[in-house]
C-alpha cells in the first residue's frame, strides 16, 4: 500500500469518521485514501477552522477531532486554532505535509521548521520518516492526544513518505491508561471534606474528558455539599440541579471552609485560588490528573493525581453520607436571588437597538435539552455565561481560558456532524464573526443545518468598555453594523435581520430548512460589569494579587 492509504486505514482502525481539512499538495495522498475507506472529509476554508473544529468535535464527543493540513502556510494557518486546544486540554491530532525528506535543506516549496513550531503547543510532535512505520506513528499520536490531560499532537507527513510503498500492519490505539488516585491522599481528603461545616466541589473540563459527570453528581449527593462548575465544563452538572450553585460562585468561594477542586486549574479564571476572591482559611482539596498543575499558584492541603473518574469514585466509598444542611439552602437561596435579579433586568430589556441579556433569554427558551451552543466573543460571552443554560456534557463550547475568537461557526458545525439530530447554534458577537464568517460556506457546502445568531453591536465592546475605565476613551474599537444577513445568503444561507426585541422569538424560532441559517441582531453596545471585565484580566484590579 501507499503511504496515504496506510495512514487512511490507521484511522479508520482508530474509529476516526471525520477529518477536517483544506486540500493541499503535499497531503492529497491521504485525503484520497480517506475518501476510499468511507472517512468524510469536511472540507473548510480556512486551515484555523479545521483545527478549531477538531476540538470541537472532541468537546462534544470525547473522541480526538483530526485535522489534516498541507505543508507551510496550512500548518501556520492552524497555531492559534492548536493553542486553543492546548490551553482547553483538548485531544486534537494535526496531521500535516511536508517536502519531500530528499530535498530537506534546499529551498523547496513550504520549506520550514514545522515541529519546532508545534512543539510549545503540542503534547507531542514528530516526523515520520519511513512509510511503513506510519501506522505505528498515526496510532502513537491518537493515544498521546488522549492520555492524561488531553491535548493536541502534531504529526508531520513527509510527501516522499506518503507516496512510498510498504507493507504494514495496521495498528490499534491503546486506550490510554486511567491512573487511580493514591488511597491515602483519598483518605485524608475523605476526612477532610466530612469534617467541613462549608464544604464546596468546584469541577472544571477534566470531568469532562474523563467521562466522569455521574460521579461528580453522585460525590455532591453522597457529601451533601453545592457544586460549581468552570466555564468550559458547563453542563456537566445541569444548571436545575439541586446541588448547582452557578450564580453564587463569588459567595460560594468566598465562604465555603473546605473546596474539593477537581480537574480545574488555579488559573486566572479561577482568581489563581488566592483572597479576597477565595476564603483565605479555606482548605484545599485537589483532583488532577496532571501531576504538575497540583497545587500550582495556591497552596494545597491535599493532592490527588488521578483520573476524576476514578478518583471520585474512591472519594464517595470513603465518605460518609451527609444530609444537605442549611450551607446548600444558603447558598441556593442566593443563587435564586440572582437569577431573578437577572430575570428582572431582562424583562426590562426590550426595544430597539437588543440587550444581549434579551438575545439571550430568547435564545433560552427556543433551545431543545439536547442543543448544543457554541458562545464567540467577549461583550456577548459575558452575557451568555449568565443568561444561557448548561444542561449536558459537552453541550456548551465557548473561547475558554485561551479567549480565542473566530471558533464559535466552526464549533457549531463539528456540533452538527457529530449528532446531526441535536441542535446546534452559534452566538457569535460582530468581532469574533468577522474571523470565522468564511466557514457559513463551508456549512452551506456541507449541508449542516446550524442557526448563527450574530450580536452586531457596531462594536469590539468589551474592549471599548476596558479602555474607557483605564484611560477615559477608547481607540480602534469601532466596526460599523454590517449587513451580515447579506454575507450570508451570498455564502448560499438564509439571512434575516433583526432591530427590535419582539422580532427576536420569532426569528430564533423559526424551522432551519436544508441550509444553515444566520440572524443578524442588532444589539445593544452596553458592556458588561467592571467585575467582569476585572476577572477576566482586562483592566487592572485595585488590590495586587498575592501568592501563597
Amino acid at each position: 500500500m501507499t503511504g496515504g492509504e496506510l495512514v487512511a486505514r490507521a484511522l479508520a482502525a482508530a474509529s476516526v469518521r471525520h477529518v477536517f481539512t483544506l486540500v493541499g499538495g503535499h497531503t492529497t495522498p491521504v485525503a484520497d485514501a480517506c475518501a476510499q475507506v468511507g472517512i468524510r472529509l469536511v472540507d473548510v476554508r480556512h486551515e484555523e477552522a479545521a483545527a478549531h473544529m477538531a476540538h470541537a468535535w472532541a468537546r462534544t464527543t470525547g473522541e480526538p477531532g483530526i485535522a489534516l493540513v498541507t505543508a507551510g502556510p496550512g500548518v501556520t494557518n492552524t497555531v492559534t486554532g492548536v493553542a486553543h486546544a492546548w490551553s482547553g486540554g483538548a485531544p486534537v491530532v494535526v496531521l500535516a505535509g511536508r517536502p519531500p525528506l530528499a530535498q530537506a535543506d534546499r529551498g523547496a516549496l513550504h520549506e520550514m521548521d514545522q515541529v519546532a513550531l508545534m512543539r510549545p503547543i503540542t503534547k507531542w510532535a514528530a516526523t515520520v520518516l519511513e512509510t511503513e512505520r506510519l501506522p505505528e506513528y498515526v496510532a502513537r499520536a491518537i493515544t498521546e492526544a488522549g492520555a492524561g490531560r488531553p491535548g493536541p499532537v502534531f504529526l508531520e507527513l513527509p510527501s516522499d513518505v506518503l507516496r512510498g510503498q510498504a507493507e504494514a500492519d495496521v495498528v490499534v490505539p491503546p486506550p490510554a491508561p486511567r491512573p487511580a488516585g493514591d488511597p491515602e491522599a483519598v483518605v485524608e481528603a475523605a476526612t477532610l471534606l466530612s469534617r467541613a461545616q462549608r464544604p464546596l466541589v468546584f469541577a472544571g473540563s477534566g470531568v469532562f474528558w474523563s467521562g466522569a459527570a455521574a460521579e461528580l453528581i453522585a460525590l455532591v449527593e453522597h457529601l451533601g455539599a453545592p457544586v460549581v462548575v468552570s466555564h468550559a465544563a458547563r453542563g456537566i452538572v445541569p444548571d436545575d440541579h439541586p446541588h448547582h450553585v452557578g450564580a453564587a460562585r463569588s459567595r460560594a468561594l468566598r465562604s465555603a471552609d473546605a473546596v474539593l477542586v477537581v480537574g480545574s486549574r488555579f488559573n486566572f479564571m479561577l482568581a489563581y485560588g488566592q483572597p479576597p476572591r477565595w476564603n483565605p482559611q479555606a482548605q484545599v482539596v485537589q483532583i488532577d490528573v496532571d501531576p504538575g498543575a497540583l497545587g500550582r499558584n495556591r497552596r494545597v492541603d491535599v493532592q490527588i493525581a488521578g483520573d476524576a473518574r476514578l478518583v471520585l469514585g474512591e472519594l464517595v466509598n470513603a465518605l460518609p453520607s451527609k444530609p444537605a444542611g442549611p450551607w446548600l439552602d444558603e447558598l441556593r437561596g442566593a443563587d435564586a436571588e440572582a437569577r431573578a435579579r437577572l430575570a428582572a433586568q431582562t424583562a426590562s430589556a426590550t426595544g430597539e437597538p437588543v440587550h444581549p441579556l434579551w438575545v439571550c433569554a430568547a435564545l433560552a427558551r427556543v433551545l431543545e435539552p439536547e442543543a448544543f451552543i457554541a458562545v464567540d466573543g467577549g461583550d456577548i460571552l459575558s452575557f451568555a455565561r449568565q443568561a444561557l443554560p448548561g444542561q449536558r456534557p459537552g453541550g456548551w463550547l465557548d473561547s475558554g481560558s485561551f479567549g480565542c475568537l473566530g471558533y464559535g461557526v466552526a464549533a457549531a458545525c463539528a456540533a452538527k456532524l457529530a449528532f446531526p439530530e441535536r441542535q446546534a447554534v452559534a452566538l457569535v458577537g460582530d468581532g469574533a464573526f468577522g474571523l470565522g464568517a468564511i466557514e457559513l460556506d463551508t456549512a452551506a457546502r456541507h449541508g449542516l443545518e446550524i442557526l448563527v445568531v450574530v450580536s452586531n453591536n457596531g462594536a469590539w465592546a468589551i474592549e471599548a468598555a476596558s479602555q474607557e475605565m483605564e484611560f477615559g476613551r477608547s481607540v480602534a474599537t469601532t466596526l460599523e453594523r454590517r449587513p451580515y444577513h447579506l454575507l450570508a445568503e451570498s455564502l448560499g444561507c438564509e439571512g434575516v435581520e433583526v432591530t427590535h426585541s419582539d422580532e427576536l422569538e420569532a426569528a430564533l424560532a423559526a424551522p432551519i430548512d436544508e441550509r444553515p441559517r444566520l440572524l443578524n441582531v442588532h444589539t445593544d453596545p452596553t458592556p458588561r460589569s467592571p467585575d467582569g471585565l476585572r476577572g477576566l484580566g482586562l483592566v487592572p484590579d485595585r488590590q495586587a494579587v498575592r501568592f501563597g
